[in-house]
């Protein structure tokens, strides 16, 4: 099984993508998407309370986040890894998964 990594960075979307390329672009979005902000599907993305906690807590929250946001709006994927950097006040999130079709 093969394993892809995305991180939460401001990479353009592109779109025509599919397979690895089209899931490691929807978790990129969904990661750096605040929940309440789309408009017709208010619970998609990341909770912004986490950002207001003490960076180790919220370190940890986040990564709990990702993987239940993650399973819940992006089905082809299984989040095998998640890795969150802390870097002074910013917290940067690196995702590892593979395609649940592959499996």
């Amino acid at each position: 099984m093969t394993t892809y990594h995305v991180t939460a960075d401001q990479t353009p979307i592109k779109f025509g993508l599919s397979g690895a390329e089209e899931v490691r672009q929807n978790i990129r979005t969904i990661v750096s998407t605040i929940v309440g902000t789309c408009s017709f599907h208010r619970e998609f993305g990341i909770d912004p309370q986490i950002f207001d906690l003490p960076t180790s807590a919220a370190s940890a929250l986040l990564e709990v986040s990702i993987i239940s946001a993650i399973e819940k709006f992006e089905p082809r994927a299984i989040v095998t890894n998640v890795e969150v950097r802390i870097d002074g006040s910013k917290l940067i999130p690196t995702i590892a998964f593979s395609l649940r079709e592959e499996g």
